[in-house]
């Protein structure tokens, strides 16, 4: 299923990001386990049914994804061995041989730590169908002199008024919840929108700098767009969507039908717009492409990329931006010119990002450009609204 993968490109943010799991060589489950006789046999094919128990096991002990990616092989393996035990000592599992050895496989290959993309299988993406949404806020809250970027997250600002408003669904970086994004929301609420900031790290105990999928994103904003859908001062028919880097591979997943059925969304976003984004990932030669805006996508997009941008780069969506919009796709794009990946993050400016090949790039905050790409966005939103 193109379009859900983790987000396995490689951000250096001064705010304790993480580094990409390398690509190793499959896991021989079966070679160095002791703690379960029965498990020295050959995997079997295992039931989907019983591999899902075992990985939704693991990934209850482990809700945040790294914690368990960053374990030693071994440790992974006893956790995973663990769980199948437990699980088969409760006659829930026909063949333990199996579904521990093959829950594990996709395990790993969530991490990144197999080249195999795991994250279009299906217990995959049930898991992030079924993981427990975020809390919102339903009061209104008006943006103040003393509003900061880490008050934002997951409640809903509304310009004065009555309503109904419009509103917007913002997604940060893989960085987490920045200034930036408080620039954005006001820039947003100035405009007539009301804004809703996801935060998809700190509700979960989840550091900033954490991989996590864009479709584990994604996911959050279809419930965040069932959250303001319930609330009366807010237009249901004008919900809009923009992400930057991690959030912006979000806004290209949002724009699919398939994306939408898969997680059973009560109701699809009007446009989305996708800041320092890229259409697919492709790191190198050896890694999987990894998808994220669909040829089949049914929804307005608006692609704002950064010519320098090695990060998320923006050769990535062509042809296939040209190919849909010739297509009567509603898809539009910009290329700025000698721009680098975050150009709004004022905080980033001077950082030296450098990629797994060796490539490096120093970010420059632009204000010109921040200034352009905030009026592009909303004359977009404008567009639909």
């Amino acid at each position: 299923m193109a379009g859900f993968f983790p987000c396995t490109h490689s951000h250096h943010h001064p705010s304790s990001e993480t580094r990409p799991m390398p690509i190793t060589l499959p896991w021989r489950f079966l070679a160095s386990l002791t703690l379960l006789g029965a498990f020295s046999a050959a995997a079997h094919a295992a039931s989907e049914a019983e591999i899902q128990l075992v990985y939704d096991g693991v990934r209850s002990k482990f809700p945040d994804l790294s914690a368990y990616c960053k374990l030693s092989d071994a440790e992974r393996r006893q956790a995973t061995v663990q769980v199948t035990i437990a699980l088969a000592g409760a006659k829930k599992l026909s063949d333990p041989t199996g579904a521990g050895p093959q829950a594990g496989v996709l395990l790993r290959r969530d991490c990144g730590l197999d080249t195999a993309p795991a994250a279009s299988n299906p217990s995959t993406v049930r898991w992030m169908v079924s993981a427990k949404p975020l809390a919102f806020d339903a009061d209104r809250q008006t943006l103040g002199r003393f509003t900061t970027a880490a008050s934002l997250a997951n409640r809903i600002y509304t310009p004065e008024g009555a309503g109904p408003f419009p509103a917007v669904v913002l997604n940060h970086t893989i960085g987490g919840v920045s200034q930036h994004m408080l620039v954005q929301a006001k820039a947003l609420l100035d405009a007539g929108f009301a804004v809703l900031v996801v935060d998809s790290y700190g509700p979960r105990g989840i550091r900033p700098g954490t991989i996590l999928f864009p479709a584990e994103v994604a996911k959050d904003d279809y419930d965040a767009l069932a959250h303001l859908e319930r609330q009366p001062y807010i237009d249901k028919t004008r919900i809009f969507q923009t992400g930057y880097s991690l959030g912006a591979l979000a806004a290209a997943l949002l724009a699919s039908p398939e994306g939408a059925q898969v997680f059973k969304a009560p109701g699809r976003f009007r446009a989305s717009v996708g800041h320092y984004g890229t259409c697919a990932l492709h790191s190198n030669s050896s890694s999987p492409r990894l998808d994220m805006l669909s040829a089949d996508s049914d929804r307005p997009v608006l692609m704002l990329m950064a010519e320098l941008d090695i990060e998320t780069p923006p050769k990535a969506c062509f042809p296939l931006l040209e190919q849909m919009k010739a297509a009567g796709k509603e898809v539009d794009w910009h290329l700025y010119p000698n721009t680098t990946h975050g150009w709004d993050k004022s905080e980033n400016n001077g950082y030296v990002y450098r990629s797994a090949s060796g490539e490096s790039m120093t970010y420059r905050y632009d204000a010109a450009v921040t200034k352009d790409a905030t009026e592009r966005m909303i004359a977009f939103f404008n567009r639909y609204r």
